[in-house]
């Protein structure tokens, strides 16, 4: 999975653990920093939200700016030594955040959570999960869920359904099928392919939100990732399968967003991914970007993630950040824009009124008490990339479906994947 952040920072210097300032930030006059990644920017109103809290906070200064560093490894170093610019950092799922609560660098957002942001006013497998002991120690500002999205069209020309109903795939073995009857061409690239797996993206998303759809256990009581069941192999024989056979398109190895891209373009007729994908894909095929379960995903449920917000210990100013989430990135403006625009869910309930009917299916599944979501493992970010290498691994070689599981269970039981606490 990507990992990509908006960072909102103290102008001043802040090391070592948070702190009493004397200020107040309804009347002093403090600068605050606001850094955002590109994907961001884009899909969020970063700059109009900065520009109306500063309107009605005018002892604030808040300073916008793209931030092209997408991993958390600058955190974990400039952190653990002191050396901290930032109070607030949106961006980075659960699993990514894990590694800097781990190592004791978060502050806690238990304050937070009183009144109208109560947590149960969350998606509660969302705003529960990045916990350890007592603390919260990060807070979701968007969710995600997982799904195929599809291009009717294509489908019902290939005889998958109608357009007041098409057809949804029952096993793998459907999913292969619809692949094949919608890919068109011939040679080694085809005109449209059929399907697409994300072989640099969505890694435990992806493997964990299948496992679980066809009815296997995703994760073993204590949290760790199940990865005995019978369904990895059978979900890794359908990856090689489908893409060996030509039906599948290898293009993610390289490019990780050549699903989406195809599937707005009218050259891919199913890809798995977040459910936003055919929000995205709207503009440009209009009501034929469509959501499909994904084989068993209507009786056992999706898979929920969420891009997190997360506070340095050594912050100074904790409660105008607080002030700028409930004002701002957790107001309904702010949710709507990334909804509607970009199918980038709210975390809060409250926010989902009056969104369109489009979210509808992707609700239902998520609200499925059989649902899963992403979880916070010491070293889950190892456990993703050992999952790239040996689905990459899969369709570029010889190697067996059996043999790619026992490989990644090989290479997982020598990683600590318990459950941060």
């Amino acid at each position: 999975m990507v990992g990509l952040f908006l960072l909102v920072g103290y102008s001043a210097f802040c090391g070592g653990q948070a702190e009493e300032t004397g200020l107040d930030w309804t009347k002093d006059k403090m600068t605050v920093r606001v850094e955002a990644a590109g994907w961001i920017l884009k899909k969020f109103p970063v700059q109009a939200s900065a520009d109306k809290f500063m309107a009605d906070h005018p002892n604030i200064t808040m300073e916008v700016t793209a931030n092209a560093d997408t991993s958390l490894n600058n955190y974990m170093l400039n952190w653990s030594a002191g050396d901290v610019h930032v109070d607030l950092s949106f961006g980075g799922a659960t699993v990514q955040v894990a590694k800097l609560a781990f190592k004791d660098l978060l502050l806690p957002w238990n304050d937070f959570y009183t009144g109208e942001f109560s947590r149960d006013k969350f998606l509660t497998h969302s705003v529960e999960l990045p916990k350890r002991g007592n603390d919260y120690y990060a807070l979701p500002f968007m969710v995600e869920g997982m799904a195929l999205e599809a291009n009717r069209k294509l489908m019902v020309d290939a005889g998958l359904g109608t357009k007041s109903a098409p057809a949804k795939p029952g096993s793998l073995d459907e999913l292969y099928e619809f692949a094949k009857k919608t890919t068109k061409g011939s040679g080694d690239v085809k005109d449209v392919y059929g399907f697409s797996w994300n072989f640099t993206n969505f890694g435990d998303q992806q493997l964990f939100c299948a496992i679980n759809s066809l009815g296997g256990k995703a994760y073993n009581a204590d949290g760790t990732p199940n990865l005995e069941g019978s369904e990895l192999v059978d979900i890794f024989r359908f990856i090689k399968r489908v893409t060996m056979d030509g039906y599948g398109t290898k293009g993610t190895i390289t490019d990780t967003n050549a699903g989406r891209s195809g599937l707005k373009a009218g050259t891919m007729a199913i890809i798995f991914e977040a459910a936003s994908r055919a929000i995205e894909a709207k503009p440009a095929l209009g009501d034929d970007a469509i959501l499909l379960p994904f084989p068993g995903m209507e009786k056992n449920g999706t898979y929920i993630y969420a891009h997190n917000a997360f506070i340095p210990k050594a912050t100074k100013v904790k409660e105008a950040v607080f002030a700028f989430m409930r004002e701002q990135a957790l107001g309904k403006e702010f949710a709507r824009f990334g909804a509607e625009k970009y199918g980038k869910l709210p975390s809060m309930t409250r926010n989902y009124a009056g969104l369109s009917a489009d979210f509808t299916q992707i609700q239902q599944w998520l609200a499925n008490p059989k649902t899963v979501g992403d979880h916070p493992w010491v070293e889950g970010a190892k456990l993703n990339g050992y999952i790239w290498e040996i689905e990459q691994e899969l369709v570029s070689s010889d190697i067996t479906a059996e043999q790619a599981a026992a490989k990644l269970r090989k290479l997982a039981a020598e990683l600590d994947l318990s459950v941060v606490k």
